[in-house]
C-alpha cells in the first residue's frame, strides 16, 4: 500500500501544511509521496493552499502568491515519488486553473501524478486539456450515496476513486475494485485502521503523519 502525506503532513511539530518543508519531511519519514491542494493566485501562479482565504482574511484568488509554494516547486522536490494534485473547486477561473495545471503536469518528469477533485466537471475537463494525466474522483462524507455511484458513472475517465475513510466498508471497497478502479482512502491516522484498509485492497492511503506507517512496507 502506498502512503501519501496529507498536504505533506499536519499536526504538532510539522512545518506548515502544503509547504515544501512539509513535503520534504513526509518523504524523510518514509512516505511514498504527498497529497497537495492547488489554487490560482491573482498573478496566475499555481499555489499550494487548502482554503479560499489566507490567514489574514484576504481572498487568495485576488492576492499575490506571497511565500506560498507552487505546484512546479512541489513536483520538483517530489521527483521519483507520487503526487496527488487536488484541484480546488471553490474558486473563480476554474477552467483557467485546469488548463494551467494541465500544462505543468504535462511537463513534469520522473514523478507519478494523479489529479483529483470533488467537482466532476473539473475531473472531466482534464480529459480535454491533459488527456494523458491520470484522474481520480474525490468523494467525501457529506455525499455518502455518491461513494460508489459517482466513480461508476465516470469510470471510463478515471483510474481511481479517492474516498473519505468513513465511507469505506468492505462492500464499498469491493464495489470500487469491481469497477476496475484503484481505491485511495483519506485521511487515516491510525496504523490498525490502515492495516485493515490494506486487507480490503486499498492501494493508496493518505495520512497526516506518514511515520505512523513505518518505512518497511
Amino acid at each position: 500500500m502506498k502512503i501519501l502525506g496529507h498536504r505533506g503532513g499536519r499536526g504538532a511539530g510539522w512545518p506548515r501544511e502544503n509547504s515544501l518543508d512539509a513535503f520534504a519531511r513526509a518523504l524523510t519519514h518514509g512516505a511514498d509521496g504527498v497529497e497537495l491542494d492547488v489554487r490560482m493566485a491573482a498573478d496566475g501562479s499555481l499555489v499550494l493552499w487548502h482554503d479560499p482565504k489566507l490567514p489574514d482574511g484576504a481572498v487568495l484568488a485576488r492576492s499575490p502568491r506571497g511565500d506560498l509554494a507552487t505546484l512546479e516547486e512541489a513536483l520538483e522536490i517530489c521527483r521519483g515519488k507520487t503526487v496527488n494534485v487536488e484541484v480546488k473547486a471553490d474558486l473563480p477561473r476554474r477552467l483557467s486553473l485546469v488548463a494551467a495545471v494541465g500544462r505543468v503536469v504535462a511537463r513534469a518528469r520522473d514523478v507519478e501524478i494523479v489529479v483529483s477533485s470533488f467537482d466532476p466537471a473539473i475531473v472531466l475537463a482534464f480529459v480535454a486539456v491533459a488527456p494523458k494525466v491520470p484522474r481520480a474522483m474525490l468523494v467525501g462524507a457529506r455525499t455518502p450515496r455518491l461513494a460508489v455511484s459517482l466513480p461508476r458513472a465516470l469510470r471510463r475517465f478515471l483510474v481511481a476513486a479517492h474516498l473519505q475513510d468513513s465511507l469505506v466498508t468492505p462492500s464499498v471497497a469491493r464495489r470500487i475494485r469491481a469497477l476496475g478502479l484503484r481505491l485511495c482512502v483519506w485521511t487515516v491516522n491510525d496504523a490498525e485502521r490502515g492495516a485493515a484498509l490494506e486487507e480490503l485492497g486499498v492501494e493508496w492511503l493518505i495520512t497526516d503523519d506518514p511515520s505512523l506507517f513505518g518505512s518497511g512496507r
